[in-house]
């Protein structure tokens, strides 16, 4: 059995991440490192328990950003009245995760540090322009969430560096933003397809910066920012929408799992990247959707 520390805080932690070395790891929910070790697939020679360190459990939402601290549990963030205001699709979206005892126990930190594929809140926070905290007794560094994700089921993250914080810019008040998680078996919880987009605009409705990422289908959410940026300044029309859900559907890579063919996936994500943009572009309000 691995050795237990419960450190109660930030500096406990990070002296413990520094002396354990790569045989250390983390536990925050236990969501997902428990089912591993239980399936010997991790062997730890030490557990370092988060659930005491309260000063990482916290959303605070400012003028133009919202910081969500890294052990909020989802189910915090699902409940979070200020950030269903200030980002309802986020807000949304989590509550799309699972079911109501793993969003009781999963954290934003942990969820990120996961990097499953097969998950929702790291493409809504990409499309936002998440950024993500990092800390370790040498120091701290702040790193987009697109480049904290570099594969499946692997970050950045050193062996002695602890995610702390979520840095979320607020988007402008006339921004657009949707999350379309499409499952394609009743027995799943985790999506088929996801898809979340950013719409920027100004008061003409021309659109600004456009974000659209995918869940899913590759090792980290899918963005093709050299088809997005072409909208920039545009009028954004149902043609154009359509024109950036081929694209994504004719560069995509899928991989085929239990959920979907890499065939499936591909076209599902054309429809899904064009409906959300759509949506974007036509609804009054923003949010996640179940399909």
């Amino acid at each position: 059995m691995p050795r237990l520390l419960r450190p109660e805080t930030l500096s406990e932690t990070l002296r413990a991440l520094a002396d354990g070395g790569d045989d250390t790891k983390l536990v925050a929910g236990g969501t997902a490192v428990m089912l591993m070790m239980r399936a010997g697939l991790l062997f730890p020679e030490q557990l370092v328990a988060l659930e005491h360190v309260r000063e990482l459990d916290y959303v605070a939402v400012e003028h133009d950003t919202v910081r969500l601290g890294a052990l909020t549990s989802l189910r915090e963030l699902e409940r979070s009245a200020p950030l269903a205001a200030a980002l309802p699709t986020l807000a949304g979206a989590v509550a799309l995760v699972a079911n109501h005892r793993v969003r009781g126990r999963a954290t934003i930190g942990g969820c990120l540090c996961e990097a499953d594929y097969a998950s929702d809140p790291p493409a809504v926070l990409a499309s936002l322009g998440a950024r993500v905290r990092l800390k370790s007794l040498r120091g701290e560094r702040e790193v987009p969430l697109t480049e904290f994700l570099v594969g499946y089921y692997e970050t950045v993250l050193a062996d002695d560096e602890l995610l702390t914080e979520v840095v979320i810019p607020r988007p402008p008040r006339a921004a657009r933003t949707t999350y379309l998680k499409y499952m394609s078996r009743s027995m799943e919880d985790r999506p088929c397809i996801g898809v979340a987009a950013y719409v920027g605009r100004d008061d003409s409705s021309r659109v600004g910066q456009v974000r659209v990422a995918v869940a899913g289908a590759t090792a980290t959410p899918f963005m093709l920012a050299e088809v997005t940026s072409m909208l920039d300044g545009a009028l954004l029309e149902v043609d154009g929408c359509r024109a950036v859900g081929e694209a994504y559907q004719q560069a995509i890579e899928p991989l085929s799992d239990v959920r979907g063919s890499a065939a499936y996936k591909r076209r599902v994500t054309g429809r899904l990247v064009t409906r959300a943009l759509e949506a974007a572009l036509s609804s009054p309000r923003n949010g996640a959707f179940r399909l």
